[in-house]
């Protein structure tokens, strides 16, 4: 080939870099315009917000002060939190107790014992059905609260201090509260226990935990109750 060639090809090449140059700096022109706009819609999202934050701790901390009206059709006030607990000790533990009774009456109605569960006819050793126990007490998340294995822990279990179903349990004597925060009495965990504690978890609170089980009504009916009772039988060792 030619020095002619070579010569034409290196003018080209500048002629082409002359171009891209040129283009990079369009870009950025346009990119530095954008960007602008975009920098100070940013900034005003971030004081929208703050102004938002700080409202909300206002609110937060009028409240926390006490005397913020709660339900002004019942007449409920917030109290600061030494006059809450100061009024609490003045009316006494008892009386206390028997105004959230009525309080939980008057909302939900009186405690029904659950209808009995005919247990005479299933097997509770059925590997089938501790399966699909075992598959319900995941998909019910009983695994949160309730710990099965010691290298395994239950977060929320251990907060509220839960039941752990861990060793020889079955058949085994604990001591229960009648009603959350009622009075003790010793029962056994058998059958008929369980399935009161599933179908009624507020009827009988094991001694020690911070706050009963709750669950929704119907959320597991006769059968799925058969099924979670085999598999947390089972894990009684």
């Amino acid at each position: 080939m030619s020095d002619e060639y070579y010569n034409h090809d290196s003018e080209g090449s500048g002629f082409f870099g002359l171009i891209l140059l040129l283009v990079f700096m369009l870009g950025g022109f346009v990119v530095a315009r954008v960007h602008e706009p975009g920098q100070a819609i940013g900034t005003d999202a971030a004081k929208a917000r703050l102004a938002k934050r700080e409202k909300i701790e206002a609110g937060a901390t009028a409240k926390m002060a006490g005397y913020s009206v709660v339900n002004a059709e019942k007449g409920f006030v917030s109290l600061p939190v030494d006059s809450a607990l100061a009024k609490v000790a003045e009316l006494g533990s008892e009386k206390t107790r028997n105004e959230l009774v009525e309080r939980s009456i008057a909302k939900d109605g009186k405690y029904e014992a659950p209808k009995p569960v005919d247990v005479s006819g299933t097997d509770l050793a059925d590997p089938a059905l501790v399966a699909k126990g075992k598959e319900l007490f995941m998909t019910k998340t009983c695994f949160t609260c309730h710990q099965t294995d010691p290298a395994i822990p239950a977060p929320a279990g251990l907060a509220i201090k839960s039941p752990q179903f861990i060793g020889e349990f079955w058949g085994k004597e604990r001591e229960v509260h009648i009603g959350f925060q009622g009075p003790i009495q010793k029962v056994v965990l058998n059958e008929q226990y369980f399935i009161e504690s599933v179908k009624q978890p507020l009827a009988k609170v094991v001694k020690g935990a911070l706050a009963p089980m709750v669950l929704a009504p119907g959320l597991v009916n006769d059968e799925e109750v058969l099924a979670l009772m085999a598999y947390v039988k089972s894990l009684s060792k």
